[in-house]
């Protein structure tokens, strides 16, 4: 015998109270029973959802954030920008957080992740086919050198830098109308 559904309405009060009060106190000071007593719910409703704070905020977070799409816009260097722009556009230190304890949490954080990160891949690999990219390129350095400075700066200032700025300085890294750079080995 199964048990009864789970309340839609539960779930969307448990959603609403973490990100007040992850809004309020930060991703540290915030406590599973807080949740509960926020959204009027008990400590078990909870706890038969989510066994941890990092899933819970994981799974408000992901079920609110925007879907990143695969721009495929014919245009690699138009792909990369645009993949720039919606990380800049979601970051959060809630978000930095998530994606910090990642590695001590499994399933629907770490498919996330999974998928943006083979996302940049797929337009790594489009912009190669296409001659547009240096074939030799490593999509995961591509993502490292183009988001690597954006985050950075975010956590260094709490100021987003536009993606443009860093990507024109990247691009002729990337791009196969210049040689590859003497690297020394």
């Amino acid at each position: 015998m199964a048990g009864r559904p789970r309340s839609a309405r539960v779930d969307r009060a448990l959603a609403d109270a973490t990100l007040e009060l992850l809004d309020e106190v930060g991703f540290d000071a915030l406590t599973l029973d807080a949740v509960a007593a926020r959204a009027r719910v008990s400590r078990p409703a909870l706890y038969r959802r989510h066994p941890d704070k990092l899933h819970l905020v994981a799974h408000v977070l992901l079920t609110a954030a925007a879907p990143m799409s695969d721009p495929d816009t014919g245009s690699a260097r138009d792909d990369l920008l645009a993949l720039a722009r919606a990380l800049v556009d979601g970051l959060s230190w809630v978000v930095l957080a998530v994606h910090a304890e990642v590695r001590r949490a499994s399933g629907p954080v770490a498919d996330f992740l999974a998928e943006r990160h083979a996302m940049v891949a797929r337009v790594v690999r489009r912009g190669v086919a296409r001659g547009e990219l240096r074939a030799d390129l490593d999509p995961e350095l591509v993502r490292d050198l183009l988001f690597g400075p954006l985050v950075y700066h975010w956590l260094a200032t709490d100021r987003a830098r536009p993606a443009a700025e860093v990507f024109d300085l990247v691009w002729p890294l990337l791009s196969a109308d210049r040689p590859p750079p003497a690297v020394a080995r």
